[in-house]
């Protein structure tokens, strides 16, 4: 019996690849041709093959790396393999379109304001007093990610102050600061410490130093929003000739019911 071989342009139509994709998986050891004629170079492909080949595309049109095909082609076990890989690509995915979801809400707010519908940024500048809290914080990589960085700290921080009985109270009081060397944020999560503060594993006891000279403004609506009220109010507060000293804060002044509903009051130390 003569054992059926597909040229590479046949086994590239095959899998729904290019020829010179072919190629490149050989080249990298992912898909080696069943045989090569040592005369003209030609490639040819088993019909064996054709599985390792579909694998390798259905994981590509899924926006997974090569690294992922050969973690799967290479495994003892294919569909545990597999799993891992699809399981890791959706929570890339998930977090991406939170990503652009976040994004979206931004520009959809810059475009309001473009068009007239957001207030113009009042600016007031005061002294703030010190105030003892207590923090927890964690890492956001870039802007973007300070939402997930508040998701991850902040019922926890929550939980662990109600179960322990100590008395705090708000308003909530969020502050960022850059990491240097890095488009990183450490983010800070934090409530007032009533009474003599009292140290715990769960949380910081923070100082938050008074601040002499600040600029203030007042934020009303949905968190997607807060990120273009803070460039207008920074933008504000660059007009008046202020210069920026020292890690912004939010203080959550009213936090209950719906978002639309929350006052937020933004904070920005400057000379």
């Amino acid at each position: 019996m003569v054992l059926t071989m597909y040229t590479i342009g046949q086994f590239a139509a095959l899998g729904r690849v290019s020829v010179r994709m072919l190629r490149h998986y050989d080249a990298i050891g992912l898909l080696v041709p069943a045989e090569v004629d040592d005369r003209t170079g030609y490639r040819r492909y088993a019909p064996q093959q054709l599985s390792p080949l579909l694998r390798i595309a259905q994981l590509r049109d899924l926006g997974c790396p090569l690294d992922d095909a050969v973690a799967v082609l290479r495994a003892d076990d294919e569909q545990v393999a597999l799993r891992r890989v699809l399981q890791r690509r959706r929570a890339d995915l998930v977090a991406s379109v939170a990503a652009d979801t976040a994004r979206l809400a931004r520009l959809d707010e810059q475009l309001r304001h473009l068009e007239g519908e957001t207030e113009m940024t009042t600016v007031d500048y005061r002294r703030l007093d010190p105030v003892t809290v207590y923090a927890a914080s964690a890492v956001a990589a870039g802007s973007d990610n300070v939402p997930g960085a508040v998701d991850e700290v902040l019922p926890g921080l929550h939980d662990a102050l109600e179960a322990s009985g100590v008395a705090y109270r708000e308003p909530g009081i969020f502050w960022y600061e850059p990491i240097e060397g890095t488009e990183d944020l450490r983010v800070w999560v934090s409530w007032i410490a009533d009474d003599e503060p009292v140290e715990d594993d769960a949380w910081q006891v923070v100082e938050l130093p008074a601040v002499e000279r600040a600029a203030v403004t007042t934020y009303r609506g949905e968190m997607s929003g807060i990120g273009a009220a803070w460039g207008a109010f920074m933008q504000a507060v660059v007009a008046d000739g202020g210069e920026f000293s020292g890690p912004c804060r939010e203080v959550y002044l009213q936090a209950d019911g719906p978002q639309s509903t929350w006052v937020t009051e933004l904070q920005q130390p400057v000379v």
